[in-house]
């Protein structure tokens, strides 16, 4: 463990926002803000940390007004993300711990559109201390976080920061204003959709269940041609005799919010709606998903892809590998017709 002043004069600085995506200007294409329940995710110079090209890390720090709330998912998460480490696609830790805010006042979630506004929405001004735990110090780190929550630290982790690729901007057809039809293939999308799934199945062969899939969760890194998952904390272990049954409703909620939205534009109707969304969200979500198709999935998609992504909203298929298989087949198929 290491001890770190943090602050705008210190070695470490918290910066602008990261999850306030109506910062970004698009308050005009009614884009979610990816502001969590549990957490905020900031900008974080801290040259140890920094990528090879000088690249800032993202920092995901507990909400200070719902500490109690998001202590059990600060939890699931880093013992998540702790045994999926070395999966491709994970974001891995880059290091974790506490921090105490001693100046400064915490920035509130408002679009920063006007240079006053941005002054308020940056964690610039906020200064304090740190405990920076290494990745490895993971079960120490845990064995201190109740203690410390209840001591007035803030729980943290520190994360690559892959944020301009995100998915839901490159297929959303409310943001993309119908373009996605002719900007994403859907090769793309079902490139992305089983590198996911294969994601999932080694997430499920370690008793692990992701659960929060929507789209704004996914990011797409151009140069490796790999997707990534962010955001485990609503994820948990699963412990009871029930397994198959909860890995086929991940899969499921895979399917109604992420494939459906890759390939049409949209989640399919009736899930569990782009947002910050809390754990009972989605445990309350419907097993079943009946298709709807517009004209335009029509001209986007063929028929085996409709039937595919169907039956995968009904929850016809149980594990990530038996979508994968379907998917992989009808990448194919594109394939033979390019």
């Amino acid at each position: 463990m290491e001890k770190i002043n943090f602050g705008p004069d210190q070695s470490m600085t918290i910066t602008e926002p990261l999850d306030t995506w109506l910062s970004a200007g698009l308050r005009d294409y009614a884009v979610p803000e990816a502001v969590g329940s549990s957490a905020r995710v900031f900008n974080l110079q801290y040259a140890p940390l920094s990528g090879e090209y000088g690249d800032t890390p993202a920092i995901k720090i507990m909400r200070p007004d719902n500490k109690q709330y998001a202590l059990p998912l600060f939890r699931s998460e880093v013992e998540i993300l702790d045994q999926m480490q070395a999966v491709p696609g994970v974001t891995p830790m880059l290091g974790l711990g506490f921090l105490k805010v001693t100046e400064g006042r915490w920035p509130g979630e408002i679009a920063p559109l006007s240079t006053s506004l941005a002054t308020q929405a940056s964690a610039v001004e906020l200064a304090g201390e740190a405990d920076l735990f290494a990745p490895a110090e993971s079960d120490l780190f845990l064995s201190e976080l109740h203690g410390r929550v209840a001591k007035d630290w803030l729980a943290f982790i520190i994360l690559p920061r892959r944020w301009e690729d995100n998915l839901y901007l490159r297929c959303d057809a409310g943001y993309t204003r119908g373009e996605f039809h002719r900007t994403y293939p859907v090769s793309d999308a079902l490139q992305a959709a089983i590198q996911i799934c294969d994601i999932l199945q080694q997430a499920h062969a370690k008793n692990i269940i992701y659960l929060d899939h929507k789209i704004l969760h996914y990011y797409w890194n151009q140069p490796r041609q790999q997707v990534y998952v962010l955001d485990w904390n609503i994820g948990r272990t699963v412990t009871n005799g029930n397994s198959q049954e909860v890995f086929a409703f991940d899969i499921l909620q895979f399917s109604a919010r992420a494939l459906h939205h890759l390939l049409t534009g949209r989640q399919a109707p009736g899930s569990v709606k782009v947002g910050p969304n809390k754990p009972e969200d989605i445990q309350n979500a419907p097993e079943k998903y009946e298709p709807v198709w517009t004209y335009d999935d029509q001209k986007r998609l063929t028929p085996d892809e409709m039937d595919v992504l169907g039956k995968a909203i009904q929850g016809h298929y149980q594990t990530a590998e038996e979508l994968s298989d379907q998917l992989q087949s009808l990448n194919n198929q594109r394939q033979s017709l390019a």
